[in-house]
């Protein structure tokens, strides 16, 4: 089953919409939180090809040095790549699971795999950090 026949599926993620503060450059886009809660379909097509969003678009990327099940993005590096957090009393469906954070928050996860945003994405499509540093990919 494809991705997108899952999400759709399962009515997938994220549509609270977006909390979480400025990364002082103060731009609203550049969030270090994301609030997802199930429903919506979140997958949209942008220069990487179809893949998971926010709910405003924003692309969606894992990091190949986590564990399975575990962020080791923190500090700087959660500055430039914000977790996508899951707002307290949010549940598991489907492949998308909750992961506990260091920090106390969770963090939602697909196929086990923590999911993050870009600094640098600037605007709904991006997705300029499709395989930085050859360990940052977006979801398809």
């Amino acid at each position: 089953m494809t991705l997108l026949k899952i999400i759709a599926a399962s009515s997938l993620v994220m549509a609270a919409g977006l909390a979480g503060c400025s990364s002082g450059n103060d731009m609203d886009h550049h969030m270090t939180n994301a609030n997802y809660v199930p429903s919506g379909n979140y997958m949209h097509q942008s220069s990487a090809g179809q893949i998971m969003t926010t709910p405003d678009g924003m692309t969606v990327y894992t990091f190949d040095k986590d564990k399975m099940g575990a962020s080791s993005c923190y500090g700087g590096c959660a500055e430039e790549w914000p977790p996508v957090t899951a707002a307290a009393g949010a549940q598991p469906f489907g492949q998308m699971s909750i992961v506990d954070r260091t920090d106390g928050t969770h963090q939602w996860a697909y196929a086990g795999r923590p999911l993050y945003r870009y600094d640098d994405d600037d605007k709904p499509g991006d997705a300029e950090g499709d395989n930085e540093g050859g360990v940052w990919h977006v979801v398809k």
